[in-house]
């Protein structure tokens, strides 16, 4: 396991092995162990807050490499992301930094064979830390623009426009349920998320996109993101 030399996002290791690291904690243990049989491997993204977002960012786009058309498809609805940004009255001198690496992110997929080179650049802090951002703009732009049907779920009386400059903009803050609806509608990211709850004696497993088929999964503990794969 390599998971030092890559502090941002690692490398891919063994299932058991990630079992084996929670020794201390024998009941999520055992619920680790009921999600061995559909998944293989896992791969960790920095605690930081952003564990979330750059995890979403690095394995939805690992999911493109070696699929022009898909990639293709990504790159329009990036075009369309840009937009939306425009007219949610984001300065465009406040998200083309962030939005021209996202870009070259999608470069580096369509011309990896590998995850080799995604992998080093998601590693990267200034240009990782900048894809993180495009995301939580591109989060706060469509809660923004729709905010009649989220402002109900908003707790602690803000307004949509206090909790997306307080809770989804800032690199630090942590991701939720919301955030997680908004950015995979507003990039069309088909994800599935293993929820273990140290109440609850199972798994709940919460797919985004209904009745899609994910391309990306994750496990949520305790407010941090692991990135699964099958």
């Amino acid at each position: 396991m390599a998971v030092d030399l890559y502090e941002l996002v690692s490398e891919k290791y063994d299932m058991a092995l990630f079992i084996e690291e929670h020794s201390g904690a024998p009941s999520y243990q055992e619920k680790l162990r009921g999600l061995q049989g559909r998944y293989c491997a896992v791969r960790r993204s920095c605690a930081d807050g952003s564990c979330f977002y750059r995890g979403l960012g690095f394995a939805f786009l690992e999911s493109l490499v070696g699929e022009p058309q898909e990639l293709l498809r990504f790159r329009e609805r990036m075009t369309q992301s840009r937009h939306r940004l425009l007219a949610a009255g984001v300065p465009e001198h406040a998200f083309s930094r962030p939005y021209d690496t996202f870009l070259s992110l999608v470069d580096v997929a369509e011309s990896d064979v590998s995850e080799c080179n995604l992998l080093r650049a998601f590693n990267h802090p200034e240009v990782s830390d900048r894809a993180v951002q495009y995301l939580r703009l591109v989060t706060s732009a469509f809660l923004r623009s729709r905010g009649d049907f989220y402002q109900p779920f908003i707790e602690e009386d803000k307004r949509i426009e206090e909790y997306c400059a307080q809770n989804v903009e800032p690199m630090s803050a942590v991701c939720d349920h919301i955030q997680i609806t908004a950015v995979t509608q507003a990039l069309a990211i088909p994800l599935l998320v293993e929820y273990v709850d140290s109440m609850d004696s199972a798994v709940n497993q919460h797919i985004f996109l209904e009745g899609s088929s994910p391309c990306v999964y994750m496990l949520y503990k305790q407010n941090h993101y692991t990135l699964l794969y099958k």
